[in-house]
């Protein structure tokens, strides 16, 4: 009960403030500038003129009567239509010098806005003081059914109080006129109780729910109806017709017929009205027009919302009932309304849909029928939207973009059909379906083909694709579609030009390869001794075939020695061809692997898989060499398009190559490779790129070498010492070749740059692939490739220092990894199986020490060339990775702790060396790593999850502790203090920013020490030790790293800090403390904020921290009252009462009222049983004192503010008003001025 009383006051409240939005909006809206508004207007600057005179006395003294008439003049211009201007008058025996008008101008007049008079504004403030009354009234109401009372005098007192408010409003609106404001405030509250009168009766009678609804919404019906009729009120008119629409949900309610009566009852009723609407002009012109209208426009969504919902209990039948009559009522808007035409006719379309679809539910039709059903419909109507698309146009407003869309859409939804048709259809109407039925569906696509309709040619090239869903009987059903889309692209090919013929001939393409796959598999079905392998291959060697034979037929095509789309497009459908044709080719090799040795799983023409992967292979290799050879032409060798050709020639010939690698035709790799390799080293000498010249000469000795790696293995060599000779093979001849180079002193060419390159990237990755290929890699095969990798680096280099120097250096990367994998490589354990390396030559102490002399060396190398930048980043790399690779591989032992030192060293040299600060960041972290993993091998744990807090509390003390040496060695305390590091690479001063680099670190070592201490400790000195050294912290923050703007508000922050700190110190060791404790506690702590503001004048913070305080102490007595903490409770009374007093002391009225609304609702908490008598008590008064204010202001007339006329100019005559302009009679003066005007007062608004 008391949830559908709060219920009712929500809606009530949200109800007045969605109105009052409203109604401000409607009235900026109306604010336009009318006729009688500028009539107004013009009047008002008349009266102010004449007025200005009669003071100054320079009004003439003639009669009213003599004064020149105002003539007027309907305006002619556009932004004027008829609006009424007055003309310039000519003043007749004035001693006002004549003033020529200026002639008029174009102006952009400002939006006018609309003073209100002061007995205006004491009417609105009236009828805001009514609405309050009436809604504090009903909330007494709703609270007083919950009253200690009996339930029947309850139930007569609300029935008295509801009639009482009604009838009395109803007769104070029609016997007083300058009451008619409360009039329509005691009607409406009476109203407003008549809900409350019905949950009361329910609870108290013994009535059904159905029953008591349809009683009261009849009851409401005839109140609300009679109350809009003299009340003459278009919000009671929209209430009057949707109590209406519950007086006809009641009734299906209680008719108990289950819930599709209340949605034909809602139908009907929304179709009666509409009939209504259409039929009577009488009611077209009536207050309930508006609202029968949106009411019956709201109706069928919500019958729609409804239905959704009770989807599970309706049936079949009950769908169609109510679709059909949303069907009709939809049509019946597009007759009424001229709105949402569009909207509304494609709204009944959908219901339309959908009473085909309970029909076909409801007989019981299978989905294959239902599918076919809406299939043809929609096709249907893509067809009647194509033929009749002027008049569709004519009739809607939609463009020829829109017809196409729609189209579209439509043959989609088709298509979508025919899916679910297909899908659902069984072995016995699949025949039929395929054979008979999709055939006449694709006859609806030839109007559109003929007109070269995209949307049909998309159609009729997805319909075959479509067949292929569901159940097959026959590999030969679906043929017959297959070759009318074929005959319909050709059709709509030989009417199209352009990038549409283009487009047709790629999806005739694909229906050809789909139909040859349909044919394979047609045939191994129908043909079992031609083909006794799987249906899959047939299907695919017959799409090979097919696409070799139109590959053919493409490079034939002359447009391909044409620029252009045509040549674009040839293009396009080559490299298509050359991808599946990969793809088929690759299966063939699989089925061969898979069937190694009978080679049986496939066959197909009395061949099995071998031959046809040989012939297939062999085939396609040579298309694409003759395809490289035709699109190769001398006036085709440049361009992106010429690009694009041969990176897919060269990656085709390589995945071809790559794939003629079969165990049992071993010599098929051979000869694949010789022509590839032929036919690169032919591309070298014709190529005019040097870039590719340099591409097809590294492809050529990839060919070679694999070729010969190939032959090795087939003549069972050793895994081993056959990469070993691929590795000699590759570096021998591009190492003389460098020697060449220097000896001669000739700078390198850019493909003898390119090719060391890709060796020194190459030798590398292949050894990893060796080694997984292998299970594992030979020792002597890892040393001879690191050989030939530093040789080919160091050879590169010396070559390259007489040209570009800076990049060089880069060669000097091999050597160096080269070196580290020969230590790292000679101290590892691997197999002694195979190799003619097979022990060890040191352990990996001995290596970690030869890797840390190596970092010393190039840190001695970095001091020595400091200088000399074109070998910097060598040097850097032989410093850290060294050291990298011992902390890596030396993780668990000192070892680690060692290389880290190194690091952290060689990072703190670098600022020197480098001229950077930047590095010192990198010290900090190594030399933190450093010291943790230290701490972490001296309590002898294994990793630093399992470490304590509190070491890591130390360790990074610690490591303050070295950092702050640091800082002070680098000058962070010398006069002037430097300056952080700019956002450039290398300073002016790297020493002084290194300083504050490194004590800016300090401080953060300091602070998370401080915090896990403080937040992870478990002894109470560990807590506040944690807390006191992030107080400290702050403390040196404040005094060295704050800008001096800043530092006035230091105190401010360390106090919030020390609160903070205090304040979690507590929590820990004695535990959190309730929530009103909390905010009590930052209520003080504002307090002391607003003493030291008030030593330290800041007004601003002043204010800012009283309204903190004041949030927390109002939080502090709203959790009081649920935790029951007296001492919280009291400490927010004494600082609210404090707060008055400090308001009163600067003056501050928010502060004033802050305190004394919190201490009056305190005390009203306490006094909270009286909510009822309260509620009562303040609307009575309201409603007294609205009274007695609308009888003053009543009483008082029309207020126009006048202002002071001197005695001498106070007899002269006033300025005549405008007939327009004359006061209106005051309700009180005549009983039928209200009806003779037509109009309402301002106060009856």
């Amino acid at each position: 009960m008391i949830g559908w009383i709060v219920l009712v006051i929500v809606l009530a409240l949200a109800g007045y403030f969605f109105g009052r939005s409203r109604g401000r909006k409607l009235a900026q809206d109306q604010a336009e500038p009318t006729a009688q508004r500028l009539r107004e207007a013009w009047q008002e600057g008349y009266e102010a003129a004449n007025d200005y005179l009669r003071r100054t006395g320079q009004l003439t003294h003639a009669p009213p009567g003599e004064l020149a008439p105002v003539p007027l003049q309907e305006s002619s211009g556009p932004g004027t239509s008829g609006i009424l201007t007055p003309l310039p008058v000519q003043p007749q025996g004035t001693g006002v010098p004549q003033q020529v008008s200026p002639a008029p101008r174009a102006e952009v007049q400002a939006k006018p806005v609309k003073v209100l008079t002061k007995r205006e504004r004491e009417l609105r403030n009236i009828n805001i003081t009514l609405y309050v009354a009436a809604l504090m009234i009903v909330a007494a109401g709703a609270l007083f059914l919950s009253f200690a009372l009996p339930p029947v005098a309850k139930l007569i007192a609300f029935f008295l109080l509801a009639v009482a408010f009604y009838l009395g409003g109803l007769i104070t609106y029609a016997v007083k006129p300058s009451l008619r404001p409360a009039g329509a405030a005691f009607a409406g509250t009476g109203l407003a109780l008549l809900p409350l009168c019905a949950i009361a009766t329910y609870n108290t009678l013994n009535i059904s729910g159905p029953s008591t609804w349809l009683i009261f919404s009849v009851i409401g019906t005839v109140a609300v109806g009679y109350a809009t009729v003299k009340l003459k009120s278009r919000v009671l008119s929209w209430v009057a017709v949707l109590i209406l629409v519950s007086t006809g949900m009641a009734s299906a309610a209680a008719m108990q017929r289950g819930v599709l009566n209340y949605m034909l009852v809602l139908l009907l009723l929304s179709v009666v009205l509409m009939l209504l609407a259409v039929r009577s002009k009488k009611i077209q012109d009536s207050i309930f027009f508006q609202a029968i209208l949106g009411t019956a426009q709201l109706l069928p969504a919500f019958v729609v919302v409804l239905s959704l919902i009770l989807f599970e209990s309706l049936r079949s039948r009950d769908y169609f009932w109510i679709f059909a009559l949303l069907t009709a009522q939809l049509l019946l808007t597009l007759r009424l309304l001229s709105n949402l035409r569009l909207l509304r006719f494609f709204a009944a379309r959908l219901t339309f849909l959908l009473m085909v679809l309970a029909a076909c539910n409801y007989l019981a039709l299978s989905n294959t029928t239902t599918a076919l059903i809406f299939a043809f419909i929609f096709g249907l109507q893509a067809v009647a939207v194509m033929l009749y698309s002027e008049g569709y146009r004519k009739r809607m407003p939609l463009t020829r973009g829109h017809l196409q869309l729609e189209r579209s859409v439509l043959w989609g939804l088709a298509l979508v059909s025919v899916v679910i048709a297909c899908f659902f259809a069984n072995e016995t109407t699949s025949t039929v379906l395929r054979l008979l039925v999709l055939p006449t569906f694709a006859l609806l696509c030839l109007p559109g083909l003929l007109r070269v309709a995209k949307a049909e040619m998309a159609v009729i090239a997805a319909l075959p694709l479509v067949v292929l869903v569901g159940r097959e009987q026959h590999g030969w059903q679906p043929l017959a579609l297959f070759l009318m889309a074929i005959i319909g692209l050709s059709l709509a090919h030989h009417r199209t030009e352009g990038l549409t013929r283009q487009i047709c001939g790629h999806i005739r393409w694909v229906l050809l390869l789909i139909t040859a796959g349909m044919l394979g598999g047609a045939i191994h079905e129908s043909f079992p001794a031609l083909s006794t392998g799987s249906e899959l291959g047939a299907r695919l060697i017959t799409v090979l075939l097919v696409l070799q034979f139109l590959w053919v037929i493409a490079l034939l095509n002359s447009s391909t020695a044409n620029d252009g789309v045509k040549r674009i497009h040839t293009l396009w459908r080559i490299a298509a061809s050359v991808v599946i044709a990969l793809g088929i080719v690759g299966y063939l090799q699989f089925s061969v692997i898979a069937a190694r040795g009978t080679y049986d799983r496939l066959g197909y023409l009395t061949l099995n898989s071998l031959p046809w992967f040989v012939i297939t292979l062999s085939i396609t290799t040579l298309l694409m060499i003759l395809s490289g050879w035709r699109l190769h032409s001398p006036e085709h060798q440049s361009g992106r398009t010429a690009q694009s050709v041969k990176v897919v020639e060269a990656s085709a010939l390589l995945v071809l190559y790559a794939l003629s690698f079969e165990k049992d035709a071993w010599v098929l790799a051979l000869v694949i490779g010789t022509g590839t390799l032929a036919h690169f080293l032919v591309h070298v000498r014709r190529s005019n790129d040097q870039s590719w010249k340099i591409i097809y000469a590294s492809l050529a000795q990839v060919l070679f070498s694999s070729m010969m790696w190939w032959f090795a293995r087939s003549m069972d060599f050793d895994i081993h010492g056959r990469f070993a000779l691929l590795v000699v093979s590759l570096s021998i001849p591009q190492l003389t070749r460098l020697l060449i180079n220097i000896r001669h002193h000739k700078p390198l060419r850019q493909e003898l740059r390119w090719v060391a390159i890709g060796l020194l990237i190459g030798i590398p990755v292949a050894v990893l692939g060796y080694g997984w290929l292998a299970g594992g890699a030979d020792r002597g095969v890892i040393l001879l490739a690191a050989v030939c990798v530093g040789t080919h680096g160091c050879a590169a280099f010396i070559a390259e220092r007489t040209g570009l120097s800076h990049r060089a250096q880069y060669y000097l990367f091999a050597p160096i990894v080269a070196i580290i994998v020969v230590i790292t490589v000679q101290a590892s354990v691997m197999s002694d199986q195979s190799g003619w390396l097979r022990s060890r030559w040191w352990n990996e102490q001995v290596a970690a020490v030869l890797l840390l002399v190596m970092a010393l060396l190039a840190i001695a190398a970095e001091w020595r060339w400091r200088s000399q930048r074109h070998i910097s980043s060598a040097i850097a790399l032989a410093i850290f990775l060294p050291a990298l690779v011992v902390g890596w591989w030396q993780i668990d032992t000192w070892w680690a702790v060692a290389a880290n030192t190194v690091l952290a060293v060689a990072l703190t040299l670098l600022v020197i060396t480098r001229k950077s600060a930047w590095y010192a960041l990198g010290s900090v972290i190594m030399l933190t790593v450093t010291i943790v993993q230290a701490v972490i091998k001296i309590r002898g744990v294994g990793s630093l999850r399992v470490l304590d807090s509190m070491d890591i509390s130390w360790a990074l003390i610690a490591t303050g502790a070295v950092l702050y040496l640091l800082a002070m060695a680098h000058g962070r305390m010398k006069e002037p203090a430097p300056d952080y590091p700019p956002a450039s690479y290398r300073h002016a001063d790297p020493l002084g920013a290194a300083s504050r680099i490194y004590f800016a670190d300090m401080l953060l070592a300091l602070l998370i020490a401080g915090g896990l201490a403080h937040l992870d400790g478990v002894a109470s000195w560990s807590i506040i030790g944690g807390a006191v050294l992030i107080f400290g912290v702050g403390v040196l923050v404040c005094f060295f790293e704050l800008p001096d703007g800043a530092k006035a508000y230091m105190v401010d922050g360390l106090i919030v800090l020390g609160a903070v700190l205090a304040l979690s110190s507590y929590s820990w060791i004695r535990g959190t403390p309730e929530f009103s404790g909390i905010m009590a506690y930052l209520s003080l702590v504002a307090v002391v904020l607003v003493i030291w503001r008030t030593f330290k004048a800041h007004p601003a913070l002043e204010r800012a921290y009283l309204i903190a305080g004041s949030i927390a102490a109002s939080m502090t007595l709203f959790a009081a009252l649920a935790e029951s903490n007296t001492i919280a409770q009291i400490i927010g009374l004494l600082f609210f009462g404090c707060l008055i007093a400090w308001g009163l002391k600067l003056g501050q009225r928010l502060f004033i009222w802050w305190g004394a609304i919190a201490l009056t609702l305190s005390v009203m908490w306490f006094l909270r049983e009286l909510v009822f008598l309260w509620l009562v008590l303040i609307g009575l008064g309201l409603i007294i004192a609205a009274v007695y204010k609308l009888v003053k202001v009543d009483r008082a007339g029309p207020s126009t503010a006048q202002p002071p006329v001197d005695q001498s100019t106070a007899n002269l005559p006033s300025a005549p008003r405008l007939p327009w302009g004359q006061p209106a009679q005051h309700p009180a003066q005549g009983p039928d001025s209200a009806e003779d005007s037509g109009a309402q007062d301002p106060e009856q608004r």
